[in-house]
């Protein structure tokens, strides 16, 4: 059973890697890290936050290193997401994905 503090469905990830977001309404692209991922959403970590808005629709890229994956190249996962929250204290973003990690398209 969850508690009340706890309302994820899905079991976060406390691994970091490299991620870019692109904000297509703000012609934005940020440049960030993961602090925390799983299969509904990501905190991404940037300095960068230009003029976001709850709500915004985003295209986030993943980056996966080699000894993660076992691929021989970086793994790129490629999905939708939507911005849920703008934490300008811990300098991040919160992203909903509009489908399961385990959805995202990979390219290499």
């Amino acid at each position: 059973m969850k508690s009340n503090f706890e309302r994820r469905n899905n079991t976060r990830l406390l691994k970091k890697f490299q991620a870019t977001i692109k904000i297509p309404s703000v012609d934005a692209e940020i440049d960030g890290v993961t602090e925390n991922l799983s299969q509904g959403g990501a905190f991404i970590s940037s300095r960068n936050l230009p003029s976001l808005q709850e709500n915004d629709e985003a295209i986030v890229q993943l980056f996966l290193p080699p000894k993660m994956t076992g691929q021989q190249s970086t793994l790129i996962l490629n999905g939708r997401a939507v911005v849920k929250r703008i934490d300008k204290e811990r300098y991040g973003i919160a992203l909903q994905f509009q489908k399961a990690l385990k959805a995202f398209e990979v390219s290499l």
